[in-house]
């Protein structure tokens, strides 16, 4: 099985490589064919192996990084790859403005298209709009709460000085890795914090 720790390729060729995400007791054949009809190259297919929780995918954080400008993804949906709409929304824009293309085969989706382009940019304004309303809701529950003389509620994992910061190094173009290394927390902890910029 190949595994991501280390992309093997030219130093100046972009690569293309796929990536399979199987549950436990699921074959990945069926995935890993239809990679190799698209032209994914068997050795640079990459399988994750998952157990049911749903951001843990170490192969897939330990490929994405990797991945550089001129580069191609491949999958068969884009459920193999992100786990709710807004982490496609968020890693598919930060693949976006790093020069990599997305290629979903079953959905026919490339966001090297005047199309796919198209629907990351919608997508973008709604998971903006997500964000705004889960941020009014929480805060409205604070409010409420406060009235009735509560306090308490989960710790967040980031203070709103440290969100701030975390969308202004987005913003600059930080990668999500990066901005991870800088406040010395999970991947999947920035991508809840990060509202993608919308073109």
């Amino acid at each position: 099985m190949t595994t991501a720790s280390s992309l093997l390729r030219a130093p100046s060729a972009p690569a293309v490589v796929g990536y399979v995400r199987a549950a436990a007791g699921q074959s990945p054949v069926p995935q890993i064919n239809a990679l190799m009809r698209a032209g994914v190259a068997e050795e640079y297919i990459y399988i994750e192996r998952t157990n049911g929780h749903k951001t843990a995918w170490p192969e897939r954080d330990s490929l994405l990084p990797q991945l550089r400008s001129g580069d191609t993804i491949t999958i068969t949906r884009l459920d193999r790859l992100f786990y709710s709409v807004q982490n496609l929304i968020v890693v598919g824009t930060d693949l976006r403005d790093r020069g990599i293309r997305l290629h979903a085969v079953e959905q026919d989706i490339d966001s090297s298209t005047l199309e796919g382009r198209d629907f990351f940019s919608v997508m973008s304004v709604f998971a903006g709009l997500h964000h705004e309303f889960v941020r009014a809701a929480t805060n409205d529950g604070l409010a409420a709460a406060r009235a009735r003389g509560k306090t308490g509620g989960r710790r967040p994992l980031l203070t709103p000085e440290q969100a701030e910061q975390a969308q202004q190094l987005y913003d600059s173009g930080a990668s999500i890795p990066k901005i991870a290394q800088t406040f010395k927390t999970a991947r999947s902890t920035i991508y809840r914090y990060i509202t993608p910029k919308c073109h």
